[in-house]
């Protein structure tokens, strides 16, 4: 009974280790975007980068650093801003050091954002993220690279990069993701295809917690069947732990869908 437990004492510490390991290789791997430039340029067709924002001033210059730092051009940036005019201005000064469009949506709603994101971009591929996001420098360029596969949307693995706790928390639960959990940290579809799906639906009440990423995903499925969806495993995007730290991880995950 003692070698048993002593076995997987040492188990459980194997685990540990190795997703301690896991979760600062991750994070290495984001925060390297924003500090260097790329070792090389990928060439493909002009994607938009989508992304809403509502007071997001505190998170919204280290994505648009990560996305300057892209393996993959051409890439513009729409910011589809709600804010209060204090907290707008500021999302301007932001978005203009970066070069990046931004478009003002009185109506609150993440889901009307995103749409209304996409009708301004003039991308052939739409990628939708949330703003307190940071993307490593190859996810773009892996994104596109499947939907040139033959996937109908994209989607990568996402890191926590502000709270180790957390992301230790987090991580186990990223490398067993099915590939329908289409988050909206990085979403990327080509532009027929999401008007196909007639965009994000603007019903889910924006005060009731969010679906509207899953259930793209969800949609997707469905229209075009198994395989549609491609989940990039190397693909990696950071994210903050706000929304664990808020809701924690039981309410926010069933808010999702997932039990």
């Amino acid at each position: 009974m003692n070698k048993l437990l002593v076995t997987m004492g040492w188990s459980a510490f194997g685990i540990f280790i190795m997703d301690m390991i896991g979760t600062i290789s991750s994070r290495a791997r984001v925060e390297r975007a924003l500090d260097y430039e790329p070792d090389y340029k990928v060439k493909g067709p002009l994607v938009s980068v989508v992304i809403p924002a509502l007071k997001e001033q505190d998170y919204l210059g280290l994505l648009l650093a990560s996305i300057t730092n892209q393996t993959y051009w051409p890439i513009e940036v729409v910011v589809v801003d709600s804010s209060p005019p204090e907290e707008k201005r500021a999302t301007g000064v932001i978005a203009g050091a970066y070069g990046a469009q931004m478009i003002d949506v009185p109506k609150l709603g993440v889901s009307i954002a995103r749409n209304k994101g996409a009708e301004a971009a003039s991308g052939r591929v739409l990628l939708f993220c949330d703003a307190d996001c940071i993307l490593a420098q190859d996810f773009v360029e892996l994104l596109v690279r499947e939907l040139g596969s033959g996937s109908i949307l994209a989607h990568g693995m996402e890191c926590i990069y502000d709270n180790f706790l957390i992301a230790m928390v987090f991580t186990p639960w990223q490398l067993f993701k099915p590939t329908h959990y289409t988050a909206g940290r990085g979403i990327a579809m080509r532009r027929e295809h999401f008007w196909e799906m007639e965009g994000f639906d603007e019903a889910f009440d924006p005060m009731e917690g969010y679906r509207e990423d899953l259930d793209l995903g969800q949609r997707v499925l469905e229209r075009y069947g198994s395989g549609s969806v491609g989940l990039v495993r190397s693909a990696l995007i950071g994210t903050s732990a706000r929304r664990e730290e808020v809701y924690g991880f039981g309410k926010l995950w069933s808010s999702r869908g997932v039990r």
